[in-house]
């Protein structure tokens, strides 16, 4: 057992010291503002509070974990072996700087609850944000500090069980639109075809008109080959419709044509299946639940796992929101523009609810990337160069790597047949 002796226990420490400890060891901690405690103890132990006791392992605390609310804080970042920090400490510490502030600063997305730059879609914008102006964003830097704090602290007490890396990736499905033409309403189809006239698009009119007569199949009814090609390569995914009323930006199938329901159901027959939750329910709570309650009664059992569509966040309302309908997973939380790490690690963690000062039962599983920040790139090589770093940090910090993908990702069209491919590599060397 680890013992952490701190002058106040409050939330937010017993939020930040589970996390970590559970996250990168092996080992039980107990938290104490005994000292008497403290000193009888003889394992693993250190201090976190003001000042240094005796000769112990000690962590100078940085106000933010004694606090409550939010307020704006004077951030300066420095270095500490070759990697970002910030909340220094003075020479006694036994690091420069509050690994334990830092990291719940990240985690609980402190910045985001504060005013910031949004985009144009008001949502947060990566370059404003503290990772996006000191350059690193596509850094796992929560992982990268406990890895260099364990390696310090096991130097004081070599019998810690430090949780060895281990190569962890899994992909999410994200299908904002089911089918590319099948089941959309006669209108929807003569309106795309004007466009695609005025636009000379006469190679997609043409296929449009074979796949609505069946003569090809739609481009983007690919699920088969999903499942298969997971199956084969034993990599976890999930599959996340969107299942909500037309919107301009919620442009999927309806949700009463028969196709569509039958495509929900045989997809979760095979594998996990959720909500993509539609953008215009951001705003609309009450929408929300008419979507997950219809949703439900289409798949026969409860959904645990939810994604916000086009990661129209709003904290700490989205994720009450979800905690509210019983959601015990969120995939929502990523760049919008930009390959990274968002929360600063791909580690699961527990949403803390600033505003309440209260951990919740909902876990955030970190998005590395999307198709679209991958697709930016315009190469498929420069992508994968992209995920193989991704790959290098999960070796070297264990960081767990998620991948949301759309239903064009498997595309059997020539312009696609590139990407494609690159995505079938990666997926098959990622464990050798």
């Amino acid at each position: 057992m680890i013992l952490i002796y701190t002058h106040q226990v409050n939330a937010r420490i017993r939020y930040v010291f589970t996390h970590f400890f559970e996250t990168y060891t092996a080992n039980p901690i107990q938290i104490t503002s005994v000292l008497e405690t403290f000193i009888a103890h003889n394992g693993p132990k250190f201090s976190y509070t003001n000042h240094k006791l005796s000769n112990e392992f000690f962590i100078q605390a940085n106000s933010l974990l004694f606090e409550q609310g939010v307020r704006e804080h004077d951030i300066k970042i420095s270095r500490w072996k070759t990697t970002p920090i910030f909340f220094p400490c003075d020479q006694e510490s036994s690091i420069p700087y509050d690994i334990f502030a830092a990291t719940f600063y990240m985690l609980s997305r402190y910045e985001e609850h504060i005013p910031h730059l949004k985009d144009d879609m008001n949502r947060f914008y990566t370059n404003g944000s503290l990772a996006g102006k000191h350059k690193f964003a596509n850094k796992p830097v929560v992982d990268m500090w406990a890895k260099q704090f364990l390696d310090c602290f096991s130097e004081f007490f070599p019998e810690i069980l430090i949780n060895p890396p281990k190569l962890r990736l899994q992909t999410i499905l994200e299908v904002p639109e089911a089918f590319a033409y099948k089941s959309k309403s006669m209108l929807r189809t003569t309106v795309e075809s004007v466009f695609d006239i005025f636009n000379f698009r006469f190679v997609k009119l043409f296929e449009r008109f074979a796949v609505r007569l069946s003569f090809k199949p739609d481009p983007f009814d690919i699920y088969n080959s999903w499942i298969d090609l997971h199956k084969n390569y034993k990599i976890p995914t999930k599959v996340m419709f969107l299942f909500a009323r037309p919107s301009a930006n919620d442009r999927n199938i309806s949700i009463f044509k028969h196709r569509f329901l039958k495509r929900i159901k045989e997809v979760a027959d095979y594998m996990p299946t959720s909500l993509l939750a539609s953008y215009q329910s951001t705003d609309q709570p009450q929408l929300l639940q008419i979507e997950v309650n219809r949703f439900s009664e289409i798949i026969h059992h409860p959904l645990i796992d939810i994604r916000q569509h086009l990661i129209r966040l709003r904290f700490p309302t989205t994720y009450d929101h979800f905690t509210k309908l019983g959601f015990v997973n969120d995939y929502s939380l990523q760049f919008v523009d930009y390959l990274g790490y968002r929360a600063g690690t791909g580690f699961p963690f527990q949403f803390y609810n600033l505003s309440k000062e209260h951990r919740s039962n909902l876990f955030i599983h970190p998005v590395v990337a999307h198709e679209a920040i991958l697709r930016a790139k315009r190469f498929p090589r420069k992508a994968r160069r992209l995920l193989e770093q991704c790959k290098t940090y999960n070796k070297e910090y264990g960081t767990p790597l998620t991948l949301v993908l759309t239903n064009t990702i498997m595309d059997e069209r020539i312009k696609n047949k590139s990407w494609k491919r690159m995505f079938n590599e990666f997926l098959e060397s990622y464990y050798v």
